[in-house]
């Protein structure tokens, strides 16, 4: 449940008034509609390109759904599909069961099995989303977060420093962040795909905070099966999107193996030089 008195105008950081369906800003007089519990501060949501991504499949998309390749990524101390949540995050959510958690984008999936007090915040609106907002512009007074999750999602902005900045605005002094960032994946746009970083960036990008843990999310060969996947279906495609498709389900099957090497790397000093993602836990100054 959110608490309504952290929540603020996105503009102008006004004060808010709650109507039936309708949500005011005191100073600047927008307007925000309130489906629900659920207060929606991006205009349009429903045609958002996010929304695309996740409702609407063509005609191919949903044939092939039924013979899809396994996932081509595990985590790297668990071997565990990493379309799920990490040993390490779900350690963290229950070191904290009793601090309220905003969790910022990554499709907004419902967490609510492993922390009560889980507030979902995406960009479009979906069945498990609590405020719909733009990273961007945050919705709450400076302060009043006691724990972010912001995992999969940093490639995804096309303004970082912003997003980042918004981050340490809302998170309470001495407040928790989870984050993970992608180091080598192929390009995969929700809606877009912008960026990648290094160990030595993602520690660059975080050097205000404290740092608690860092570590490889997903490792050296899960990164190696999803590029060699993507490499031969982008090969035999011929340019074709639809021959791309085809591809990644047949070069899927016959690659997917490949990420349970990740084993062999667990004790490799160097295996940071090659992996798909890192993952930190940091706390604000």
């Amino acid at each position: 449940m959110i608490d309504r008195d952290t929540l603020l105008c996105p503009a102008c950081r006004g004060s808010l008034d709650f109507e039936e369906s309708i949500i005011r800003c005191t100073s600047c007089n927008k307007e925000y509609p309130l489906h629900g519990d659920v207060p929606i501060f991006v205009p349009d949501v429903q045609t958002h390109a996010v929304a695309s991504h996740q409702h609407k499949k063509s005609t191919l998309r949903k044939v092939l759904k039924v013979f899809r390749a396994p996932h081509h990524s595990v985590y790297f101390n668990t071997l565990t599909p990493s379309y799920g949540e990490g040993k390490e995050l779900k350690t963290f959510l229950q070191q904290h069961k009793d601090l309220k958690v905003l969790n910022i984008g990554s499709l907004s999936g419902n967490l609510s099995e492993l922390h009560p007090h889980i507030i979902n915040l995406d960009i479009s609106y979906y069945t498990s989303v609590d405020i719909v907002a733009d990273a961007h512009e945050l919705p709450f007074k400076d302060g009043s977060i006691e724990v972010i999750l912001f995992k999969n999602v940093l490639e995804h902005i096309r303004n970082p420093t912003k997003v980042m900045a918004e981050i340490e605005r809302v998170l309470k002094p001495g407040g928790y962040l989870y984050i993970k960032l992608p180091f080598l994946q192929p390009f995969h746009a929700v809606p877009d795909d912008y960026q990648r970083y290094t160990q030595s960036g993602m520690k660059e990008l975080l050097k205000e905070y404290k740092e608690l843990a860092f570590g490889i999310s997903v490792g050296p060969a899960s990164m190696l099966s999803w590029m060699l996947r993507e490499y031969l279906a982008i090969l035999t495609s011929f340019g074709n999107y639809k021959l791309y498709e085809i591809g990644l389900i047949g070069w899927g099957w016959l690659t997917f193996w490949i990420k349970y090497t990740d084993i062999l790397f667990r004790h490799n000093k160097l295996a940071n030089r090659v992996v798909s993602a890192f993952y930190g836990i940091y706390q604000k100054k």
